[in-house]
């Protein structure tokens, strides 16, 4: 993907708006277009220079507070990202089944902040890419709803299919007793085909429509449960169709509970199968996006490698996001490594984190997502340092910080609080100390220092580029699975071999939706086909050419 920090360009949208609209805009444009330049407004620290190595320097921009539901914000997020020479806006457009940009498949926001009639998408592109920033649009996956009062457009999906929808028509996920709203209110189920299948068309429908760098996935998990953890598994994810379906997967009649291993093992599925049928699905549409996540991070950090088994992503919420970035799923993780500076214990944690992400990237871009909200300015700058230093010779790729949203003022704790990295279940460590006064900015801090802490950012940088996606050397298979009166097939086993003498043979499984696909092949011509329980070649097959960078297209139809 070209580097739009390096090459800035402006790209054109069309947006319908009011007389009044159309000045707030043409305002807006001024205070970004005609700001003094980057150097003029934040002169360099003595002695310092413009960073050399490209670094990932990003913002979550959040649609719960001020960032882009109208020119005015959407204009003053993009200078104050370039004054401050931050280089990516991952900016949220869907926050729980609603969109901050028009046309699409879901309804407007509805926020006394927010003019359903703007595109916010659309003008943070066009005015982000102008001023040199890329932009990667957030979407939340799995949230619906959390407040009581149901949403006001009957279009919702909480209307729709949320609670008091009837059997298959029903898309929110449970706990096993059948309570459907968890700490962080209600979700979809990734077990579900009908909503899987509508998460993928939100997703694509952004790709196709809107000039964005990537696609930012957030929530692509189960939620996380009230009360204390479990040593293994979570009490989520029984949304009956989901259920059902375990069940004719593995012969059983019984409701597992929720530390049933192979259950475990089946949650984790569903999350994976559509994390992958959304990354290579986006690639076919636009074969430079780049593919993030916020990814979990919390509590202990893993040991090694295998030790990512029994931790809190794998065991809590199901993301397997480690495996994600293995299989070239994800371009860039981006785990939520929120810890309060001033905490000892969560110190402990956040830095046993980012050294275990820095040994395990697999060979894709790896930043560490920075709670900016916990700690103060000091606090902040001390994580950044710790997030550059090398393991060896590992590094990170960057850091993003959350939120834009007063990411420098951190509250004092009340008494009694617990320090939200705390295992449900565990016993809290002592009161943490008040972190020292925050500043009274948001983000210069950044530039400036605070205290003893140098500045984090005295000059511009790149985004760090990605070869796998800028000189491609391996490309993507996508298919469906049919049966013979065209019905879509799970569980099908599909072998991709590549043609010839002692090839690698390779296995996947089609999804709720009979969909499949892979990742990380060698150019040339393959085999696909069907294999039955046992392993041995079924007569339904196809065959396709892999082309570097591309994703081919198999369909297979079964007699």
């Amino acid at each position: 993907m070209r580097n739009r920090s390096l090459t800035p360009r402006r790209v054109l949208v069309e947006v319908e708006a009011s007389a009044s609209t159309r000045a707030a805009l043409i305002a807006a444009a001024l205070l970004v277009f005609l700001s003094a330049p980057v150097d003029a407004q934040a002169p360099l620290a003595p002695g310092a220079t413009a960073s050399a190595a490209p670094e990932l320097r990003a913002l979550w921009v959040d649609a719960f507070h001020a960032g882009i539901r109208s020119p005015q914000e959407a204009a003053q997020l993009v200078a104050d990202a370039r004054r401050i020479h931050v280089n990516t806006l991952i900016v949220q457009v869907r926050r729980r089944g609603d969109a901050l940009y028009t046309g699409g498949l879901e309804p407007p926001l509805d926020d006394p902040t927010y003019d359903r009639s703007f595109d916010a998408l659309a003008y943070v592109v066009s005015a982000a890419h102008a001023a040199g920033l890329q932009v990667h649009a957030w979407i939340n996956a799995m949230p619906v709803w959390r407040d009581e009062a149901p949403p006001k457009d009957a279009r919702h999906l909480f209307n729709r299919h949320g609670p008091e929808a009837a059997g298959d028509d029903c898309w929110l996920t449970s706990a096993r007793d059948g309570t459907r709203r968890f700490p962080v209110g209600y979700f979809l189920d990734p077990g579900h085909p009908a909503a899987r299948d509508h998460l993928v068309s939100v997703y694509l429908d952004i790709v196709r429509r809107y000039d964005v760098d990537g696609i930012h996935f957030d929530y692509i998990r189960y939620p996380e449960t009230e009360g204390p953890a479990l040593p293994r598994g979570a009490d989520v994810g029984y949304n009956p169709v989901s259920v059902a379906r375990f069940q004719r997967a593995t012969g059983r009649s019984d409701v597992p509970l929720p530390d049933d291993e192979a259950w475990i093992r089946w949650r984790r599925q569903q999350v994976t199968q559509l994390m992958r049928r959304i990354a290579i699905e986006a690639r076919a549409v636009k074969a430079r996006i780049k593919v993030s996540a916020a990814t979990i991070a919390w509590g202990r950090p893993p040991e090694s490698l295998a030790d990512f088994e029994n931790v809190a992503p794998m065991q809590r919420v199901f993301q397997d996001w480690q495996g994600w970035l293995a299989e070239g799923l994800l371009d860039l993780a981006v785990p939520m490594n929120y810890a309060r500076e001033h905490d000892e214990r969560v110190r402990g944690w956040f830095n046993g984190w980012i050294a275990w992400e820095k040994r395990h990237k697999a060979g894709r871009q790896l930043a560490v997502g920075i709670g900016g909200y916990l700690s103060s300015p000091e606090g902040v700058l001390a994580q950044v340092a710790r997030v550059r230093a090398a393991d060896g010779r590992r590094r990170a790729d960057g850091m993003s910080f959350f939120s834009y949203y007063q990411p420098s003022m951190a509250p004092v704790p009340p008494p009694g609080a617990v320090t939200p990295f705390v295992t449900p279940g565990s016993t809290p460590p002592p009161q943490a100390p008040p972190p020292p006064t925050a500043a009274q900015d948001r983000l210069d801090y950044l530039l400036r220092g605070a205290g003893h802490a140098a500045p984090a950012f005295t000059g511009p940088a790149s985004v760090p580029p990605m070869p796998w996606i800028e000189q491609p050397t391996h490309g993507l298979v996508a298919g469906i699975v049919l049966g013979a009166n065209g019905a879509t097939l799970e569980g099908r086993t599909v072998r991709v071999r590549r043609t010839g003498w002692f090839r690698r043979t390779r296995r996947t499984t089609t999804d709720a939706n009979g969909w499949f696909g892979m990742t990380q092949l060698a150019p040339g011509v393959y085999s696909v086909r069907l294999e039955d329980p046992a392993g041995r070649p079924l007569p339904v097959r196809a065959e396709v050419a892999i082309a570097a960078g591309r994703v081919a297209r198999a369909r297979l139809t079964e007699k």
